[in-house]
């Protein structure tokens, strides 16, 4: 995906990934940073930097042939939750790989979306362009019930196609006559009809506004704007301590993540995205919540507390420490943060829910690795997570058991309060 992504300056570059077949989509690359400094560009990253944003989704399209099923079990070790499986484009393009694609994903365990490539080729009226997505909308929605794909997957409108190629000439829709998001209601509307409702929309940020005059992506024609998925690469690198776009559903904010967990991974880069509202999860039978595991290490008398299984796992097998259950159970998004900070030389982390207190640290000797879990906004009918501290040790504690925390009061630990709230399940 991908043709015009907006940089974080004025500046745009292209990915050459959404169309698969066409002879007529332009090839913009070329002039996306020839006269850039090196050290402008958007930065080839790796799935290791925990600096970087979560590594939530991967887009793919007949590009990525090349994955075999150890590399969708690799991106699932290594956090990602989501694929986006290109399947269609236009009236008559279906992805030959998707079939596979979409079975190896499930396979691992990842959830499946699916996108189609908007074209609206030679559009110069709006009625012109309705009529086009309607027909590519019931193209989509056939090839999806080929696929046997279910009712409630999240079905995705990629709008960006370039109006001009190489030459001037117009090939997509006139800016000036058609307006995307007016025809990709009338997309969505389609594929309701034909019994898929759960539409979203891909476009980049520089075509999302307000103004129906002034952008091409009105987010409130399409429903808001967690509807909408984002695209925009910064220059540079991307940093999980300054997140972009988070009024939207998602960002994809690079198409260069080398994953490190098979030799394909670490040989080609693939289109990561954050997911800030679970924008690519079926929610009708989506888990709400995530068990937070609790390890203790009986070296340094360190608790750490993870959400993510492969962490656990591993942590367990290099005999780390001992594997003491789960402690409670975090919603998976839409929460308050919960980060995670590490001491080199003390050789303990750290969690807090108290942006200041991270910031602080930061500064501090402590090496911030980003947000690890949710906590409960509310209270109401939520278990309480209490937090002490052990200053002859330096460690802090958390615990759901009242009985834990009253006992350890009376052994030198410090009370300091309710952290926050996890849940039942």
């Amino acid at each position: 995906m991908g043709h015009y992504i907006e940089q974080i300056k004025t500046q745009e570059t292209s990915k050459d990934s959404s169309s698969d077949t066409s002879s007529t989509t332009p090839n913009i690359r070329a002039r996306s940073f020839a006269a850039a400094p090196t050290a402008n560009v958007p930065s080839d990253l790796k799935s290791d930097d925990n600096t970087l944003p979560r590594k939530d989704a991967v887009d793919i399209a007949s590009y990525q042939s090349w994955m075999t099923q150890a590399d969708f079990n690799s991106l699932k070790t290594s956090g990602v939750k989501s694929i986006v499986v290109k399947l269609t484009e236009g009236t008559n393009y279906t992805n030959p790989y998707a079939a596979n694609q979409i079975k190896m994903a499930q396979n691992a365990g990842l959830n499946v979306a699916v996108y189609h490539y908007a074209r609206l080729t030679g559009a110069n009226s709006q009625s012109d362009a309705n009529s086009l997505a309607i027909q590519e909308a019931a193209y989509f929605a056939k090839v999806a019930k080929s696929f046997g794909l279910s009712s409630n997957i999240v079905m995705i409108m990629d709008c960006e196609q370039p109006y001009r190629d190489g030459s001037g000439n117009i090939i997509g829709p006139n800016p000036i006559t058609v307006d995307w998001a007016t025809a990709g209601v009338q997309f969505a509307n389609t594929l309701k009809t034909n019994g898929y409702s759960n539409t979203k929309f891909y476009t980049s940020a520089s075509w999302i506004g307000t103004n129906t005059e002034t952008c091409q992506m009105n987010y409130n024609t399409l429903g808001g704007p967690k509807n909408l998925w984002a695209a925009q690469y910064l220059y540079g690198k991307p940093s999980s301590n300054d997140l972009k776009n988070q009024q939207y559903g998602a960002w994809q904010y690079t198409s260069q993540m080398y994953y490190q967990g098979t030799k394909n991974l670490q040989t080609y880069p693939v289109d990561t995205s954050i997911d800030y509202s679970e924008f690519f999860t079926d929610n009708s039978s989506a888990p709400t919540s995530t068990p937070i595991y609790r390890l203790y290490n009986s070296n340094n008398l360190e608790h750490l507390y993870t959400s993510n299984l492969n962490e656990k796992n591993t942590l367990v097998n290099i005999d780390w420490g001992k594997y003491e259950g789960i402690s409670y159970y975090a919603p998976i998004s839409g929460g308050t943060p919960v980060y995670r900070l590490y001491h080199k030389v003390l050789k303990i982390h750290i969690y807090t829910t108290d942006t200041n207190e991270k910031n602080v640290l930061s500064k501090s000797g402590w090496n911030y690795e980003g947000i690890v879990f949710y906590a409960s906004t509310s209270s109401t009918g939520n278990i309480p997570v209490y937090r002490l501290y052990n200053s002859g040790i330096k460690q802090h504690l958390f615990t759901t058991d009242r009985n834990e925390k009253n006992v350890l009061s009376k052994l030198g630990w410090n009370y300091e309060g309710i952290a926050w709230y996890g849940l039942k399940s």
